[in-house]
């Protein structure tokens, strides 16, 4: 079975106080909306719907071309925001007469791990899922779909905060909003939601009460690291988002043989590459894509931007400065 995926990407910033899209805000170099896709594409899609909003259609489609130009990606426009439920409707006509797996994601969740994704895949194919969704147990579950269990991995429903009873706001199983769905059921039953609830949206989350009742089969993925289903909606969550993504990179570079004096007070983005032996020293920025050769030393205070450092180069101790 073929699977596909959708990135919900038609926020509008009103959190974030912004005239920018809310998934072009940059991450580490990159747009925010390139994590959740380059996680779609480590699955092998079929294709990739990327649902867009009317007035963020043309800027998010160039930036998301640039970055992923040989990748099966389509955009589709959302003409009014009325749910993730709707957003998703906007499908329905690509999947006639197809039943195939489906990956939906936010456009504002740049956390979850490659490896998670395709260990939730396998997960889904070995249970034979209808339905599948990302969770996890987080300290503070507020603002959080709660999920509703029957037994052992079987989801009942999923409550959003606005609407749920007092004792279903202490649950701290968390809905993600990262799913996977057989296609055949979810545009079957997608048409039978209704905004009955406190935003007045069509949820994609009552389409999965309406499957378990009518066919059953959906199921939770609940994950160790909470902090992988982290969003972004507001400027506090995108600093606290580039917090975890660079110390993953740190750490990453750390078992690549790279030393960082004190990791805290240096600056990398996504597209940097360091090399074994490389030293990095306290407030250094290293942007763009830049290259730190086999044994270089970037000394205090330097900021390179697309810059090569050749093998065993030592910079900042005698001039200091910027390095472009």
């Amino acid at each position: 079975m073929d699977i596909y995926a959708a990135i919900l990407a038609g926020g509008r910033s009103k959190r974030m106080n912004s005239t920018i899209s809310k998934v072009l805000h940059p991450l580490l170099g990159k747009p925010l909306v390139f994590f959740p896709l380059k996680v779609a594409c480590s699955l092998r899609p079929a294709g990739i719907f990327v649902i867009v909003s009317p007035d963020t259609h043309q800027e998010v489609a160039a930036r998301v071309r640039e970055m992923f130009p040989d990748e099966p990606i389509e955009f589709v426009v959302q003409p009014e925001p009325r749910g993730t439920g709707d957003a998703v409707m906007q499908l329905a006509p690509y999947f006639k007469d197809k039943d195939v797996d489906l990956l939906v994601m936010p456009g504002d969740a740049p956390l979850l791990r490659e490896d998670t994704a395709k260990l939730m895949y396998r997960f889904h194919k070995e249970n034979d899922a209808r339905i599948t969704i990302l969770t996890a147990e987080v300290p503070d579950p507020t603002g959080y779909g709660r999920i509703v269990r029957s037994h052992g991995d079987r989801v009942l429903m999923i409550v959003e905060e606005k609407d749920a009873f007092p004792e279903e706001k202490e649950i701290r199983e968390i809905n993600s909003g990262i799913y996977l769905f057989r296609t055949g059921d979810l545009f079957s039953f997608l048409p039978e939601i209704k905004p009955q609830n406190a935003q007045g949206e069509y949820y994609l989350t009552d389409v999965i009460e309406i499957v378990q009742r009518k066919r059953g089969g959906v199921l939770a993925f609940k994950i160790a690291d909470w902090k992988e289903t982290l969003g972004v909606n507001t400027r506090p969550q995108l600093i606290q988002a580039q917090k975890i993504l660079k110390q993953r990179l740190v750490d990453r570079w750390i078992r690549e043989g790279v030393s960082f004096i004190d990791p805290d007070l240096v600056y990398l983005e996504y597209d940097v590459v360091l090399e074994k032996d490389a030293t990095i020293y306290p407030f250094v920025s290293l942007i763009g894509q830049t290259h730190v050769g086999r044994g270089a030393t970037v000394g205090p205070g330097v900021k390179l931007v697309n810059a090569r450092v050749p093998d065993g180069a030592v910079l900042g101790f005698e001039s200091g400065g910027d390095h472009g």
